[in-house]
């Protein structure tokens, strides 16, 4: 296992048990690109979040499918969030992402309250 930082992009799930986090890395030009989308959150890591999450709208976006799983499968709905928290995450992936994306779902350890997206490397 790895552990590296990501930035959210939004909140996924409907009841606290599924709720998973939008990942995105800085892309070339300064825009966010989705990487991946994390395993449903554990309670702590909730909490700690839930003060510091801020709406980027009232309208629920779409994820294509492949970010979220493999090639085909169903997109995934989520509410934007203002990209200014950076988590720790953990996934079993060092090298190169997979067509830009996380492979498996990383799971998200912390708040990285000590960082911002200008402090992440760009996205491939």
């Amino acid at each position: 296992m790895h552990t590296s930082e990501a930035v959210v992009l939004g909140v996924s799930g409907h009841t606290p048990a599924t709720q998973c986090l939008i990942l995105g890395l800085p892309h070339r030009g300064g825009q966010m690109r989705a990487v991946g989308v994390s395993l449903p959150l554990g309670q702590a890591v909730r909490h700690e979040l839930l003060p510091l999450l801020r709406p980027a709208g009232d309208t629920e976006a779409e994820l294509p499918g492949t970010v979220g799983g493999l090639p085909g499968a169903d997109p995934v709905y989520y509410r934007p969030v203002i990209p200014d928290v950076v988590v720790e995450i953990e996934a079993d992936q060092t090298g190169p992402r997979e067509f830009g994306r996380f492979r498996h779902r990383p799971r998200v350890l912390r708040v990285r309250g000590d960082l911002t997206a200008d402090n992440l490397p760009s996205a491939p």
